[in-house]
């Protein structure tokens, strides 16, 4: 290799890891805020630039299936440790008919973690209760399933967010060739049954596969995770080495 390759190659590396460290300065509250474990210990500065899960903002999780493991998911990430939440609520948005999920009521979960429920027909009326909901800074977490939204609708919802100090989890529905529009959520997160002849409605208490594939300054990873809809319990089995090969990454990158 000549000097002149060798330098750009050199300032390419350079410039890759600035990007990679990322800016925590930005996110409300600094380094302290950013939630750095999870899963039961997973160390998530391996694979997330800031060093963690951002607490204010978009998350989105990419769902293929109708089972209940993107439900647990949503649920475990909107209750992830946010500071103090005194007086605020969870609110969960359902689109109707935009992803069956096949079992998440609100009469399963404990009295003291009833969330807010809401459902409505239309997509846009999904999307402009979350972004009035997350900029008005009386909501902690939010949930909303939904049909598939372009990447300003994103942005909207990630600046609304910011200004309400809100997170907010989006279950898409995943597209039948498996890529996904591009977005501006902090995180994107895949979950699927662990069986590669699983049912379509899976039972409680299994294996899914839970794989961080996309987002700002995310190295992909993939974990094998229990699963247990009847206790609202995620937790993870054994961490995965086969991440996700580089042309399916290329195609995930928020």
């Amino acid at each position: 290799m000549s000097d002149r390759r060798l330098h750009l190659a050199r300032a390419a590396l350079q410039r890759a890891e600035k990007q990679w460290k990322g800016q925590v300065t930005c996110l409300p509250g600094g380094a302290d805020r950013v939630i750095r474990r999870a899963f039961g210990g997973v160390d998530l500065a391996h694979h997330i630039s800031i060093g963690g899960i951002a607490p204010v903002g978009l998350h989105e999780i990419m769902c293929g299936h109708d089972d209940t493991g993107a439900s647990v998911l949503a649920w475990y990430l909107a209750r992830l440790s946010n500071g103090d939440q005194t007086g605020k609520s969870l609110f969960w948005i359902r689109q109707r008919r935009a992803i069956d999920q096949g079992g998440l009521y609100s009469l399963s979960l404990p009295e003291t973690d009833m969330p807010v429920m809401m459902a409505v027909d239309q997509q846009a009326t999904a999307l402009w209760t979350c972004e009035e909901a997350a900029k008005s800074g009386q909501i902690a977490s939010i949930i909303v399933e939904t049909t598939d939204y372009d990447l300003t609708a994103a942005r909207r919802l990630q600046l609304a967010c910011e200004a309400g100090h809100t997170r907010l989890i989006a279950i898409r529905h995943m597209r039948s060739d498996g890529k996904t529009i591009a977005s501006s959520a902090h995180t994107r997160w895949r979950i699927t049954p662990d069986a590669p002849n699983a049912t379509k409605h899976s039972t409680t208490g299994n294996r899914h596969i839970l794989s961080l594939i996309g987002g700002r300054g995310v190295r992909p990873g993939s974990w094998r995770m229990q699963i247990d809809a009847t206790t609202f319990s995620l937790s993870v089995a054994d961490a995965l080495e086969n991440r996700l090969p580089p042309d399916r990454y290329a195609e995930n990158r928020g």
